[in-house]
């Protein structure tokens, strides 16, 4: 396959090059087109009348001074390759994008972009291992192993998220979204009068919570040891509970 590879994490990061050689190695066709720098937590921002700059570094391997989905919107449309990718690849990513992570994540807001131009894609991402490391490799050898199968399912309706846990069993399972509370702090400084700069510290001591009561949600999966596949509707779902609440209400507004 002819596979169009980018991630949040910039063009030169470890997660995308152990994907390129797992890829290549396979017998596949590699393209690039990947932020020329770190673009976490993105989400689907795109560059909008503003010059986008496409760096050729190497034959068919583009970095892009722009986000995560400009990386595909500008590398697919501006027919920088010359023809369209049989699939998306974005990843991988140095950390999960599970659950509420999905909202903020660039790497599978990369691979959103692909569905919506009608290119099958798959986002992956995984986790540190005990030494604060990450094992690309063992994450790269998993997508080959099941590509086909993940690409079967993978379609312009839903992106396939994998989320790889480090020393994982090698098994998968399929995983619904969950709410998490991420125990973020601030911290504060004064500059000026009036002035006040603040700073997120990620996380910090404490591990993200689960506060809903979703099962076998992708944050419980991985934590069993298995990866987390989930097949991600492109749309936002609606609340079918509110959105017949709304009705009911229209009509009462309409007859009443």
């Amino acid at each position: 396959m002819k596979i169009l590879v980018t991630n949040d994490d910039g063009y030169q990061s470890e997660g995308i090059e152990a994907l390129i050689r797992a890829l290549e190695a396979a017998g596949h066709e590699v393209w690039v087109c990947a932020p020329s720098v770190e673009r976490s937590a993105f989400s689907h921002a795109m560059t909008l009348g503003h010059e986008v700059v496409l760096t050729e570094v190497a034959p068919m391997r583009f970095h892009c001074s722009g986000t995560p989905a400009d990386c595909i919107l500008y590398g697919t449309r501006g027919n920088i390759f010359g023809a369209l990718p049989d699939l998306v690849i974005s990843g991988i990513n140095h950390g999960y994008n599970i659950s509420t992570d999905i909202l903020y994540s660039g790497t599978v807001a990369a691979a959103r972009e692909a569905a919506l131009a009608n290119l099958p894609s798959i986002a992956v991402s995984c986790s540190r291992n005990e030494a604060g490391g990450f094992d690309f490799a063992q994450a790269a050898a998993f997508v080959i192993e099941h590509l086909d199968t993940f690409v079967s399912v993978a379609s312009a309706e839903s992106v396939i998220n994998i989320n790889i846990p480090a020393g994982g069993n090698g098994r998968w399972k399929t995983a619904l979204p969950a709410y998490l509370d991420y125990n973020d702090a601030f911290n504060h400084s004064t500059f000026g009068e009036g002035e006040r700069s603040l700073t997120l510290r990620l996380q910090g001591p404490v591990e993200p919570t689960q506060r809903c009561d979703t099962q076998e949600s992708d944050f419980q999966v991985v934590r069993q040891g298995y990866a987390s596949v989930t097949a991600l509707a492109i749309l936002p779902p609606v609340n079918e509970a509110a959105q017949n609440r709304l009705a009911t209400l229209n009509q009462e507004r309409v007859h009443g």
